[in-house]
């Protein structure tokens, strides 16, 4: 089961290297780790359901979770995948309404929890945290504007080579064989991603490997040609 333990300075992530706590004032960071909590998570253990009450934001100092909802056929789809140094949680945290999406772990991952009373205690000292909020909050919009995009106007294929296209960028680093994805994904896992059932992903990736696009490799991806993988992304097959 998950446990909450005050966060003190060991292991620690370090709040200052987050673009949501940049430039703000040192005296408002110790504040904020003085009272924030670890919480540790088991590989699969759920940390909020959707409806579950909304009361912290939560940084990922090691680990891997996913972000996730439910269609109305009853599959869990997954919005996201993310890892170290991830910020996630702050809409409900903020607002004080119910989770829109669930979240569980993916391996055994230690989150930073700061909540909302701490938070807002921050906010209110200051300006410079209420800025990188309005930053953050911005740039969540465009991702779920671009997300809902994905959902009701790219076809399968380009749905996945968007994400391909953002592991390879994000998650990636450059071999002599290509860009090898670090960030080790499932079948299945990939499946829930890009909504695609499990047949439909192993038909594109091995039409694309054929095609010499990437390699499969131990479970891996090697990505050799981004740029046919992006205007896949963008134009369709």
């Amino acid at each position: 089961m998950a446990e909450n333990t005050t966060a003190g300075t060991d292991k620690a992530v370090r709040l200052e290297t987050l673009d949501i706590f940049k430039a703000i004032d040192p005296s408002t960071v110790e504040l904020i780790a003085r009272k924030a909590q670890t919480r540790m998570l088991e590989k699969g253990e759920l940390l909020f359901n959707v409806g579950d009450t909304s009361d912290a934001l939560y940084v990922i100092a090691e680990g891997r979770v996913r972000i996730w909802t439910v269609s109305a056929a009853g599959a869990e789809v997954t919005l996201n995948v993310l890892t170290s140094g991830a910020v996630f949680g702050e809409i409900g945290m903020l607002d004080g309404d119910v989770r829109t999406a669930g979240s569980s772990a993916m391996l055994k991952t230690r989150l930073t929890s700061i909540a909302r009373r701490t938070f807002y205690e921050a906010l209110d000292r200051d300006p410079q945290l209420v800025r990188n909020v309005i930053d953050l909050l911005c740039r969540r919009l465009r991702w779920t504007s671009a997300r809902m995009e994905d959902a009701t106007l790219r076809q399968a294929p380009q749905r996945l080579a968007r994400i391909l296209g953002h592991l390879a960028r994000d998650h990636g680093k450059a071999t002599p064989k290509g860009i090898e994805v670090v960030l080790k994904l499932t079948q299945s896992e990939m499946a829930q991603w890009t909504a695609m059932s499990r047949e439909g992903l192993n038909k594109v990736l091995n039409r694309w490997a054929e095609e010499r696009l990437l390699t499969q490799d131990r479970g891996g991806l090697i990505v050799h040609d981004l740029e046919r993988i992006d205007e896949i992304a963008e134009f369709g097959e």
